[in-house]
């Protein structure tokens, strides 16, 4: 617990909303995750969130820029490189994402020389969220390459309050599901995840199971680097 103070110690560095949100806002900090797959525990990705720039703007509302870096076992990197993403935290904590962002800039990592358009499609992460909340379903479309490739999130619903120990200490969490469809050439996917999020961090664990509900990764937090 001595590791959660100082991470609660640190938030006061960067500009804060009225309620803690799940989600980072410390500039600066650097998140290290590991996804394995289940069964044989064997590592599928290193992958490290970087916040690097949170701005409040005049509605008292925070602008978080971030990236996302994959890497394979062996260091190499996926994607084509770090991914470019951005949240809004709003004044009361919520937490807005446009999942429509990542794959986007993974097309614009891959394609440079294509065009890339991208509705946007916000996930709301509620501040006060509570077990047995329903949340807002997203749905948005990316275009690459001359083709088109949809993503539908839904069925997201607040499952219960939980502590959970991970290699970076431990959390007190809130665990949501949902379901994700992903359509398009080569990239046709269903699947349901559960995510555990804190308060000022965010993901904490994620865990990804096929549409018969088999577990197929579970992504864990393992290392909080503060820039302090």
């Amino acid at each position: 617990m001595l590791h959660a103070l100082y991470i609660a110690a640190a938030l006061f560095a960067a500009p804060q909303p009225s309620v803690s949100p799940y989600f980072c806002d410390t500039e600066g900090t650097v998140l290290k995750y590991e996804r394995s797959y289940a069964g044989s525990g064997r590592l599928k990705w290193r992958h490290e969130m970087t916040i690097r720039e949170v701005e409040r703007m005049g509605d008292g509302s925070l602008e978080i820029d971030y990236q996302s870096e994959f890497r394979r076992p062996g260091g190499g990197r996926m994607y084509g490189g770090p991914v470019a993403l951005s949240a809004v935290v709003e004044a009361n904590g919520d937490v807005l994402v446009d999942v429509s962002a990542s794959l986007a800039s993974v097309f614009r990592n891959l394609l440079p020389d294509r065009a890339v358009s991208a509705e946007p499609c916000l996930t709301l992460l509620p501040s006060g969220m509570e077990p047995g909340d329903v949340l807002p379903d997203a749905a948005c479309t990316v275009g690459a390459a001359f083709a088109d490739y949809d993503v539908t999130v839904s069925s997201r619903s607040v499952l219960r309050r939980e502590s959970i120990n991970t290699p970076a200490g431990e959390f007190d969490c809130i665990v949501v599901s949902e379901h994700k469809v992903e359509r398009g050439p080569g990239r046709n996917r269903e699947t349901t995840a559960l995510t555990w999020y804190a308060r000022g961090i965010g993901m904490v664990r994620h865990d990804t199971y096929d549409k018969n509900m088999k577990l197929e990764t579970s992504e864990v937090l393992t290392e909080i680097e503060t820039g302090l």
